[in-house]
């Protein structure tokens, strides 16, 4: 039974006795509930039964090693979000890279520096749970979001996501693949918040929006399927437009002049200046500035 006044249950999985005693003293003592194993296969078993919020994870260990470990946990959606912090006494830089590629957010040299360790641990659980909380806020108001790398990596997203992934045909794998092909460029290049990118390959239109970086090397998205057609329900739900009348102000918001909204709606300038009239009397505004802050605070939350 973990104590109520625990600051964190860790998982320490080393097959060097000393080194296990070790870091099992240093961690109690500082107000830690400590699980233990003595290999990789262990340390998997035990994360099944008792989730940790963090494990330490030694790389070589006998029967499964520490890489093999970090990639079970990662591929079980009981203990993927558990931070994997590696103990390794190898100084080569491909087998740090090969711990943090198997899932690790971290890592420690052995023979490990008490007051390192007990700082790297901390700040991990404090970016795990800001984690949780932002998943189980976003879960809770329903909404559509993921969180990924830079590389377009899916490290988290929503049950709503995955049901609306669902409900228009599309296979959460399909989508991660697109992610991965499209997001990189495009987060590199800093889009602002609410920036939104199409998806490409996808069989439905799919597009995200980006909504920020709660965390270093997270970036917060949502998903959005046809973009438009869903913006432009909710300007017509929310002021009582026609649907031509949502069209025009749709395409105001998205910064269009009358001649270019005329040319995508097929209708002449003159036509698009007679649906704005009543566009701006049921916003309750006087101009187009006003209408396209009106639209996009509408709109932007869809």
């Amino acid at each position: 039974m973990i104590p109520e006044n625990s600051a964190g249950t860790i998982l320490i999985a080393d097959d060097t006795p000393e080194s296990l005693a070790f870091m099992n003293e240093a961690l109690a003592a500082a107000g830690y509930t400590i699980l233990v194993a003595m290999d990789g296969e262990q340390a998997v078993n035990i994360a099944k039964m008792m989730t940790p919020d963090l494990i330490l994870l030694d790389a070589m260990m006998p029967r499964m090693d520490g890489f093999e470990a970090c990639r079970a946990l990662k591929a079980d959606s009981s203990t993927n979000e558990v931070p994997v912090i590696f103990l390794t006494g190898l100084t080569d830089s491909s087998d740090v890279l090969k711990g943090l590629e198997s899932g690790g957010v971290d890592y420690l040299t052995k023979p490990v520096n008490l007051d390192e360790m007990l700082a790297r641990v901390q700040v991990h659980l404090s970016t795990a749970k800001r984690t949780k909380s932002a998943r189980r806020a976003l879960e809770e108001m329903g909404q559509p979001a993921f969180a990924c790398d830079v590389n377009g990596e899916i490290i988290w997203i929503t049950q709503c996501a995955e049901e609306l992934l669902q409900h228009n045909d599309c296979h959460l794998a399909d989508c991660q693949a697109a992610l991965k092909s499209d997001l990189p460029d495009w987060l590199l290049r800093q889009p602002e918040r609410n920036a939104s990118k199409r998806l490409s390959g996808m069989e439905s239109e799919i597009s995200v929006r980006y909504l920020g970086r709660p965390l270093p090397g997270e970036y917060l998205m949502r998903l959005v399927i046809n973009e438009e057609a869903s913006a432009r329900h909710a300007l017509q739900a929310a002021f009582e437009l026609t649907e031509r009348e949502a069209q025009v102000l749709f395409w105001l918001s998205r910064g269009k002049t009358n001649q270019e909204i005329a040319q995508i709606l097929e209708m002449s300038p003159r036509t698009v200046n007679k649906h704005l009239e009543p566009v701006f009397r049921k916003l309750g505004v006087e101009n187009r500035t006003a209408a396209v802050a009106t639209a996009l605070a509408i709109s932007g939350q869809q």
